[in-house]
């Protein structure tokens, strides 16, 4: 049975019982379940179901404002969930809201940086170009996994594309591709944790 805040339904009577026993969790660990059920919510990609989670990261963020270390991956999955949304503009301001928020509190790390670029890019805004590609460069030396360095030197690919410097975009695109490939993490306990599964057409301008 799954635990009461993994929920992949949201009937009158989950939404009680939910609450209920939101109510008698132990301080500080309430805002760590809505954040979960929220979660668990938007992976169903259910437009109802989208709604509910909206709700439950707002509760989270206007109940518990104090609270750090949910509250970034809160603003990052309410980009999730206007992005599925295809409200792009608002998807864009809850990732920078995080990004934001990760800049003054560097211990808690979250990929809107990466969602954030990803939708820069999808949705042509080149005045933000500039900006994709510094914390894009800022946010590198700390990637692990191939994935991670596969999207980041894809998007910045098309970036140098974008100013017309042809040398440097394949450069990086030669690099995303040494990374699409990686058959292993590298990691020695998750060896084929983050790895590429399937490339993104859009990432693979010069393909």
């Amino acid at each position: 049975m799954a635990d009461w805040f993994r929920r992949k339904t949201w009937t009158e009577n989950d939404e009680k019982e939910f609450l209920a026993k939101l109510g008698r969790a132990r301080k500080g660990k309430s805002e760590q379940y809505l954040k979960i059920q929220a979660m668990e919510l938007v992976e169903t990609k259910d437009k109802k179901l989208l709604l509910v989670a909206e709700s439950l990261l707002n509760k989270l963020l206007v109940e518990y404002p104090d609270d750090k270390f949910n509250r970034s991956s809160a603003l990052q999955t309410l980009g999730h969930i206007y992005k599925l949304f295809d409200d792009f503009e608002k998807a864009i301001d809850y990732y920078k809201q995080s990004i934001e928020f990760e800049t003054n509190y560097p211990n808690i790390r979250t990929n809107s940086y990466l969602d954030f670029s990803e939708l820069i890019i999808k949705t042509k805004k080149n005045k933000q170009y500039d900006y994709v590609e510094s914390i894009l460069l800022k946010e590198l030396p700390e990637q692990i996994f191939p994935i991670l360095k596969y999207k980041t030197y894809s998007i910045l690919s098309i970036i140098s594309i974008y100013k017309n410097n042809e040398e440097q975009a394949r450069y990086f695109a030669d690099l995303a591709n040494k990374y699409a490939n990686e058959k292993t993490s590298g990691l020695r306990y998750h060896k084929y944790l983050g790895v590429v599964k399937e490339r993104g057409n859009w990432l693979d301008k010069l393909g």
